[in-house]
This record gives C-alpha cells, sequence and structure tokens, in this order.
C-alpha cells in the first residue's frame, strides 16, 4: 500500500503546466502524517499485506525541511517496525546539495527527479518563479546524487514539439531510465490541445531507437507493456493496469484524502478528512469503492470485449473525470492508445524481433572467435 503525502502545495518553480495549478501554499501539520501511521496496521490488515510506501510529494516536497521530515519518518519506523517500510521522495531535483544527499542517504529514500528532457526543451516550461532556467542545474544534481552512490528514477513529461532522437540521445548520454507520460489539460495546462497523438510518434521512435542502440535502456512504460503483450509481467503502472483506488491512497495538506495526487488541484472525488474518519474508514468510503468498481463498470460497457483490455483497463481515473465530468468513462483518447498499443503488437515486435536476431548473430560470431582460439591455443599447447 502506497500512501501518497502531499507535504506541501508550495514550490520554488512555476511550471507552465502544474498540475496543482495555483493553489496558495499549505503544509500538512505533522498531526496528519503521525495519524496516518497509527491507522496504517487496520488498513494494511483489511488488505492483507504487509509492506506500506509512503512517497513525500509536493509541490515541492524538499520544502518541507530535512528535520520535519526526519521527525515523521522516525514517527512511522518507531509505530510500524512490524511492517516493510519504505520512502520515496518526488522532487524537482533543484535543491538537492550535499546536506540533502546526506539526508537522502541516512534516511534510505528512494527519490524520482522531474525533467522533461533536453535543456531547450526542459526549460521551456519549467523554470524559476524569477524565470530563470533549471536544466543544467538538475542535470548537475543528479550527477551529484551519482557520484554519491546514490540511485534515482526520472519522470518526464512531453507536452511540446519535441525532437525524439535528440530526446534519446540526451537520455542515454546521462544515464537515465525514464516514466514519459503525455501532459495532462488540468491545472495550469487547462485548456492545452491535445497532445496524445504526438507522444505516441514520439514513444514510437524512442523504442525504435533503443532496439537500434548498442544495449537498449529502459524506458517506461515501453518495456512494461511489451513485456505484458509478450506476457512476461503484467503492467505496474497505475493508469494502465486498473489499480486505482486499490493500492494507494492520497492524502492532501489539510489532511483530505481522495484517489491520486494529480486530483489536489481539482478535488473531484475525495473521501473525506482524516480528521473525521481513520484511514480505513476513508479506503472503504463511497467514492473509493466507486473508483474500485469503475473496472467492472468499463469491463461490461465502454470497454466490453476490448482486445487491449489487458493492457489498458480503461485507462487513468482521474484522466476520465477531468475529461469528461464522470468516472464512468473509457480513456480520453482511446482510439489513439488502441493504435499505439497495435503498434507495438506488429511493428514493435518486429523490432524486438530484429534486435534478438541481431543478438543471436553476435553471440554465434563471439562463440566461434572463441571456439577458433581455444582450438588455436590446444595445438599451442600440443606442439
Amino acid at each position: 500500500m502506497q500512501i501518497i503525502l502531499k507535504l506541501t502545495s508550495a514550490c520554488n518553480l512555476n511550471c507552465s503546466y502544474c498540475i496543482e495549478g495555483d493553489r496558495p501554499s499549505e503544509r500538512m501539520p505533522e498531526d496528519i502524517f503521525f495519524k496516518s501511521v497509527d491507522d496504517l496496521p487496520s488498513l494494511l490488515e483489511h488488505v492483507q499485506s504487509k509492506d506500506a510506501e509512503f512517497l513525500f510529494h509536493g509541490g515541492e516536497p524538499m520544502l518541507y525541511g530535512r528535520e520535519s521530515l526526519r521527525r515523521l519518518i522516525g514517527y512511522a519506523r518507531q509505530r510500524l517496525s512490524d511492517f516493510n517500510v519504505k520512502f520515496l521522495m518526488q522532487t524537482n531535483g533543484t535543491l538537492i546539495d550535499d546536506d540533502w544527499i546526506e539526508f537522502l542517504k541516512a534516511e534510505d529514500i528512494h527519490i524520482g527527479i522531474s525533467i522533461d528532457g533536453y535543456p531547450e526543451i526542459h526549460d521551456r516550461f519549467r523554470r524559476t518563479k524569477d524565470d530563470r532556467p533549471t536544466a543544467e542545474l538538475i542535470i548537475g544534481n543528479m550527477k551529484k546524487l551519482r557520484a554519491a552512490g546514490l540511485n534515482f528514477g526520472t519522470l518526464m513529461v512531453i507536452n511540446s514539439a519535441v525532437d525524439a532522437d535528440r530526446l534519446f540521445d540526451f537520455i542515454r548520454a546521462n544515464d537515465l531510465q525514464p516514466k514519459i507520460h503525455p501532459v495532462i489539460a488540468c491545472g495550469r495546462a487547462v485548456g492545452r490541445e491535445n497532445f496524445f497523438g504526438t507522444y505516441v510518434d514520439i514513444m514510437k521512435r524512442l523504442l525504435e531507437r533503443s532496439l537500434e542502440a548498442e544495449s537498449p535502456g529502459i524506458i517506461q512504460p515501453l518495456d512494461e507493456i511489451i513485456d505484458a503483450i509478450l506476457g512476461f509481467a503484467p503492467i505496474k503502472e497505475c493508469s494502465f493496469n486498473g489499480s486505482c483506488g486499490r493500492n494507494f491512497i492520497c492524502i492532501y495538506p489539510d489532511g483530505v484524502t481522495g484517489f491520486c495526487g494529480r486530483d489536489n488541484s481539482s478535488r473531484h472525488l475525495t473521501y473525506g478528512s482524516l480528521r473525521d474518519h481513520s484511514l480505513l474508514e476513508l479506503y472503504l468510503s463511497a467514492n473509493a469503492e466507486r473508483i474500485r468498481a469503475r473496472q467492472q463498470y468499463l469491463a461490461a460497457r465502454d470497454c466490453k470485449g476490448c482486445r487491449d483490455w489487458e493492457l489498458c483497463h480503461g485507462g487513468c481515473s482521474f484522466e476520465a473525470v477531468n475529461a469528461f465530468g464522470t468516472l464512468e468513462a473509457k480513456y480520453s483518447d482511446c482510439s489513439a492508445r488502441k493504435e499505439f498499443m497495435t503498434w507495438l503488437r506488429t511493428d514493435g515486435l518486429q523490432l524486438l524481433k530484429a534486435r534478438l536476431i541481431r543478438e543471436k548473430r553476435k553471440l554465434r560470431r563471439s562463440l566461434a572467435i572463441k571456439k577458433q582460439l581455444r582450438s588455436e591455443m590446444e595445438d599451442l599447447l600440443h606442439d
């Protein structure tokens, strides 16, 4: 079970597509977090799990402060000593310094960094409040993390005309394994034109480049979708696997809870306040049950008989509400997503097959060379 904690709506950046919109600055009181920890064992017992993840989110969670975070983490570790507890943080990466690196290592916090590709495209949208670029600062901070032996994930939001080849070269040059999403028309991006078709074209080219490269990297959700098509493993990404409302719960700064961190600006379907209810009561609230019932509804109606159901599950619940004003709607770009899945099943798998054939030939050549060397060594020994 993942607990998404919107610790603060404050941020040091002024991203043009910010999903939070222009909410006033809010900060989660520590007693809200403490209560979520106290209530968590009952929820974990209900879902029959011993695993708990706390995802520190924002705004920019580093603005919450190290000492405050240390108190939260210490309390959780003490109260949840019988459970498997992990701590994660999604940050814009601009505030990372030696003190933060020491803190992240000491507290064993796994972090994800938001960076939207090569500097020219990133700096178009993700700038400071006084309109300064941020890409080079973030890239430098990622190097500091690596030098300190800390791994991190990267989250990219694609929302403009992007040179897919430059993006791939940037990913490889910086040794990234990104998760790439299209922009959602919410928050400050309300009214932005539909971008999913362009996003699909970019992802196709990234897959082509990856499978052509000397050593293919990992780009999500591409790798997870292909693994699912081949039957290796189900997709973990929540906007594809239909797990909404089951495996995570979000707590906003004022203690109101909901199904997703994306929903903080509009709060379409909240569960209630943690000040008035236990975490388990909120998880079992009417809106939470309705979100979980969305899968059954779509499978019997809009998505009935769809070949791609196991790869899509009707798409993201938040995006359905955001686009149509109702939860009982399938993904807003259904036809484009279907076309993408069809391409992955056909051309995508052909690209993978060609890659595997090349690898097989390289392996055969390598084995032949080793066999020849062994034969020559034996001849030398016999002389």
